[in-house]
């Protein structure tokens, strides 16, 4: 054998390939900070897209999203937030909140519908927005009106100049 360093894939690609797929967990795609949002008796361990750029970039090119989990857009502000689902790969539930209160439920938004993509929006104002998989808010049972914890609170991202 020459010189140099020989790598035994065997292995540590088992090994790899084994805690890729073991359980519903999420990859870690990005330095994303975590939160946990809880609804009721159900807690959802969130990625929180506290920039302009997370919020742009959004669940967008992922394969899934386990169930359990979630992605949060906080605002500064309560307003009337509009989400496409540009370069989505599955459908999502998308719950709108108010400070500590469910204010709308977008339960099921397709994430190819025929056309152009539409923009959702709440039917009231929201200062914080909440991605699951599809099919989450009707199976936990949620309804506009519920109450909402954070923990840890959190920082919404500055409004946009």
């Amino acid at each position: 054998m020459r010189g140099g360093v020989r790598v035994i894939w065997g292995p540590p690609l088992a090994l790899l390939l084994t805690l890729a797929c073991a359980g519903e967990q999420e990859p870690a795609t990005s330095a994303y900070p975590t939160a946990e949002i809880t609804i009721g008796i159900h807690r959802i361990r969130v990625e929180v897209a506290n920039t302009a750029e997370r919020t742009a970039r959004g669940l967008s090119g992922r394969a899934h999203l386990a169930e359990g989990r979630g992605m949060v857009f906080p605002y500064a502000r309560a307003e009337r937030h509009g989400f496409w689902m540009f370069d989505m790969h599955f459908d999502i539930d998308i719950v709108w909140i108010r400070d500590d209160r469910i204010v709308d439920l977008t339960p099921r938004a397709p994430h190819d519908p025929p056309g152009e993509l539409p923009v959702y929006r709440p039917r009231e104002p929201a200062n914080l927005v909440l991605e699951v998989p599809s099919g989450t808010a009707e199976k936990l049972g949620w309804k506009v009106g519920d109450r909402v914890t954070v923990e840890p609170p959190l920082r919404p991202q500055a409004p946009a100049e």
